[in-house]
């Protein structure tokens, strides 16, 4: 059975309207002093699995130490649109949603000046990061996990992400072949999903995918997306960062 398209495994629903969006831009700019620095021109608000414990030598302290606190910021900020998010991708999956303070929240990543790339970067990647996490509950297989990005602020030029139609299954199965991600690019390319202010791009399944680059970018651009991950249990989707 042939793969399906790609375009179906990443889907887009509306979420925040633009107005929505530039307020909660400016809530998030009040809390800069609060932003976690990532590198050059990225920051985060709130904790990442992905950074504080696969990126982390110390996991313990930086992750599972500092949730309460920056859950706690994340919920007295942005509840409103935590439970916004959580309703329409409920009604999207058609199961049922939640929110556990055990695990990171989603939460905010910010790319101003040289954080915006401008030229593809070797960042493709899967979203696996629930296998790093103690989940207190049993949790389902690879095929029931989901990503979501919320773009609420985009460089002039726009914002994008990457996307192959390829799975970690296929990766392993072509890498045995002696393939490299290089002749696997050139054979089976990615393709451009546009990111729109307000409405929710969600990867159905985990894919290859990666921050799409822009043709330039202005001093005053701003790539602001709420970014979450959701694992399937026995009750339903519990949504995370």
């Amino acid at each position: 059975m042939d793969p399906l398209p790609v375009e179906s495994l990443v889907v887009d629903v509306d979420v925040v309207d633009e107005q929505g969006c530039a307020e909660i831009s400016d809530r998030l700019e009040a809390l800069r002093p609060h932003w976690l620095p990532r590198g050059v021109g990225c920051s985060t608000f709130g904790l990442a699995t992905y950074l504080d414990v696969l990126a982390s030598e110390d996991p313990e302290e930086t992750y599972f130490g500092r949730l309460d606190r920056h859950n706690r910021m994340m919920r007295d900020h942005f509840g409103d649109l935590l439970d916004r998010v959580g309703e329409v991708l409920a009604d999207l999956l058609k199961t049922p949603t939640r929110y556990d303070e055990r695990v990171a929240l989603p939460g905010f990543h910010v790319f101003e000046g040289e954080g915006i790339a401008i030229a593809p970067r070797p960042s493709q990647h899967f979203d696996l990061q629930y296998r790093a996490l103690r989940w207190p509950f049993p949790i389902g297989p690879v095929e029931q996990a989901v990503s979501f990005t919320l773009p609420l602020a985009l460089p002039r030029r726009g914002g994008a992400l990457d996307v192959w139609d390829i799975t970690e299954a296929d990766i392993i199965r072509l890498e045995r072949l002696g393939q490299t991600f290089e002749t696997i690019d050139r054979t089976r390319p990615a393709r451009r999903h546009e990111y729109q202010v307000g409405r929710m791009a969600v990867q159905l399944t985990p894919i290859l995918h990666r921050i799409a680059a822009v043709p330039e970018r202005y001093p005053d651009d701003r790539r602001i997306t709420l970014q979450g991950h959701g694992i399937r249990d026995a009750d339903g989707w519990v949504l995370y960062w």
